[in-house]
């Protein structure tokens, strides 16, 4: 079984998720719940859950395959998960498609780093907040939030691993208030659905996707303990071992 180190806060793995279920594999993954700074309850975790033994940096999503290779970055996890899909692939073959579900995987992307850096931001003392990073981020935010209302507006004949970026991004602009309480304190009244109908009308749709109704703002069900994800972490180095002789 594939085992997923993941945050069920659902920020950067989210994306992985989509093109997990998408894939096929939903049923053939154990998810262990991971938490690189705060768990459900915002308390701060220190380095109960690291990863280190099997990740260098230490960070989700880290997935572990069958045999105990590791795989980190959500970009690499989606393309590993579509490379051995059992359903649809979320990577268009060769050609101009391609190129635009993955420079669509990297707006959405960007679009979510941005925000984390916002936020991250935010978790300092308001006085001691550095304006320059908003007034630096902001048109970048807003400008590729326009550019993905363009291309909704021209449609989209498929639902690629672009468009799970997409999702997870725009997921994450609701969740930094709601979770962080981190309204933007230049425009903290925006709204990205504000003059952005073909785009508000897409999100609405995708989120219906049974791949999305699989975990989107659900209450993760299973054990968060840090004692289990330090016995997965043995579990997979056990794997490595094993397959190593």
């Amino acid at each position: 079984m594939i085992r997923l180190f993941y945050s069920p806060f659902h920020t950067f793995v989210h994306k992985v998720l989509v093109t997990a279920h998408e894939c096929g594999h939903w049923d053939n993954i154990e998810f262990i719940a991971t938490f690189p700074f705060k768990n459900l309850d915002g308390e701060d975790q220190d380095d109960a859950y690291d990863l280190t033994a099997i990740n260098p940096l230490s960070k989700v999503p880290t997935l572990a395959t069958e045999t105990g290779q590791v795989i980190y970055g959500s970009q690499a996890v989606c393309e590993y998960l579509d490379s051995i899909s059992v359903a649809r692939r979320m990577y268009p073959k060769a050609g101009p498609e391609r190129w635009d579900a993955i420079t669509r995987l990297a707006t959405g992307d960007t679009i979510f780093e941005t925000t984390v850096q916002m936020v991250a931001e935010q978790w300092q003392p308001e006085e001691q907040w550095n304006m320059s990073v908003f007034q630096r981020l902001w048109p970048k935010y807003i400008a590729a939030l326009d550019k993905l209302e363009q291309d909704a507006k021209a449609g989209w004949s498929t639902f690629d691993v672009g468009h799970a970026s997409m999702l997870h991004a725009i997921s994450y602009l609701g969740f930094r208030v709601e979770f962080y309480d981190a309204k933007d304190p230049i425009h903290p009244d925006f709204n990205w659905r504000e003059n952005r109908p073909a785009l508000s009308d897409w999100y609405d749709e995708a989120i219906e996707r049974p791949s999305v109704k699989s975990h989107y703002n659900k209450d993760y069900e299973g054990d968060t303990s840090p004692e289990r994800c330090q016995q997965a972490i043995q579990e997979v180095l056990a794997l490595q071992k094993e397959h190593a002789r």
